[in-house]
């Protein structure tokens, strides 16, 4: 598991920064459960970041606006202007990502977007190498989501070990891992992940032509996070936020609310 170090005295400056920020634009990550998030994927809808929608939060990906054409100053001025709670992520190509990074320049778009958002992704594997990022969010009371993905096949049973091996609870800290069904048992082993952690705050989520049906089951099974793409999918077989709220309604009409 990660190691959540002290942050370095040279650091200093970029909390002073973030800190007297984040009392003029931040507002709350919200608490629900679980909570629904709409991803921003594309120039037309960032401009949504302005507007108050039907989710709870919504994801700024901004690997895939910044491949769209749209500039980091964008990005940032969209950032000041939002209405609602914000993830923002940055993700690399092996795990869905639609840009290249350099590690620097990652990090220092985290850093810089970071006052302006109340909730950050990073991979379980790029977790190391942003440690500054994470040690700096952690201190100034961000959400983190430590995320892993399997994307281009499903996942053996030995991977989710390693995934969760890797993870250690904290205060705003959420294990989110994404993996494609291939199959029934594929399921079974999301499931397992929820059904295991209860006392974990971990959301799951299917990818690919499965995606659909799994979403109900993982989200009664406790799931923290599901997400609805606002503009265009964000991941294989992604679905609308609308029929996400459509289908957490139908989940809570269950009766009660989905476990803690």
């Amino acid at each position: 598991m990660f190691c959540q170090t002290r942050v370095p005295e040279a650091s200093r400056c970029i909390l002073d920064n973030i800190g007297s920020l984040d009392s003029k634009w931040s507002v709350k990550f919200p608490d629900a459960h679980p909570i629904i998030l709409g991803t921003v994927t594309t120039r037309a809808s960032l401009r949504l970041l302005a507007k108050k929608t039907t989710v709870d939060a919504i994801e700024v990906r901004a690997d895939a606006l910044l491949a769209d054409g749209v500039t980091p100053d964008e990005i940032e001025s969209a950032l000041r202007k939002k209405k609602q709670p914000v993830l923002l992520t940055l993700r690399i190509p092996a795990e869905g990502g639609l840009r290249p990074w350099k590690i620097a320049e990652r990090r220092a778009l985290y850093l810089r977007f970071l006052p302006h958002v109340e909730a950050i992704d990073i991979e379980l594997a790029t977790a190391r190498t942003l440690q500054l990022v994470i040690d700096v969010a952690r201190h100034t009371g961000k959400t983190i989501v430590l995320s892993a993905h399997a994307i281009a096949k499903a996942a053996p049973e030995k991977q989710f070990k390693r995934w969760t091996a890797q993870f250690e609870p904290r205060p705003n800290t959420i294990l989110k891992i994404a993996a494609c069904i291939e199959s029934w048992h594929d399921l079974q082993h999301l499931a397992a992940l929820l059904v295991n952690h209860r006392d974990w705050p971990i959301a799951v989520m299917g990818l690919g032509p499965y995606a659909a049906q799994s979403r109900s089951v993982l989200t009664a099974l406790g799931s923290r996070l599901v997400y609805g793409y606002l503009d265009a999918p964000a991941a294989p077989g992604q679905p609308s936020a609308a029929e996400v709220r459509a289908m957490v309604k139908s989940v809570r009409n269950l009766g009660g609310q989905p476990p803690a």
